[in-house]
């Protein structure tokens, strides 16, 4: 087997580190507003370094274009948070991920209509977020969907 390259090291290191930050603001209950408007430099760096990954997966720029469109929500860019939500939940039809993703998906094109005055939309997509979240088998993964969930304010 072929030692992964120095350049394949680094995206392996910076996709990772970039994410796990990221997520631990948006998980944070009080997140300070520069570590707010870092997570869209953070998303950036995370989505960047897995597009360039070897050995990425379809799950893996699903999860990197949801965690797009939660930085610009937090930021109050509706527009392209729906892009970015929106480019998430195609990755996930074409590629037929678990419906945790889907789940994911909603809650994202929840916020940003929401920040869009969709409110239409956005009951549509947290109902079916909700929807989905209820048929996660793993309770784990259930319980961070529902903990993003419970979060949005209509």
């Amino acid at each position: 087997m072929n030692e992964p390259s120095n350049s394949q090291k680094y995206h392996h290191s910076f996709s990772a580190s970039a994410h796990n930050e990221a997520m631990d603001i948006l998980y944070s209950d009080k997140p300070s507003r520069t570590e707010i408007v870092g997570l869209i430099e953070l998303a950036h760096v995370a989505h960047w370094h897995w597009i360039k990954r070897e050995d990425k997966q379809p799950q893996n720029i699903s999860v990197s274009l949801w965690l797009l469109s939660r930085a610009y929500s937090a930021n109050g860019f509706g527009e392209a948070s729906l892009t970015y939500a929106q480019q998430s939940l195609v990755t996930i039809q074409e590629e037929k991920l678990l419906p945790s993703f889907y789940g994911y998906s909603n809650e994202a094109l929840a916020r940003a209509h929401i920040l869009l005055n969709n409110h239409r939309e956005a009951t549509f997509h947290l109902d079916r977020a909700i929807e989905i979240a209820e048929t996660v088998p793993n309770e784990q993964a259930k319980g961070y969907l529902l903990d993003q969930i419970n979060r949005i304010q209509l």
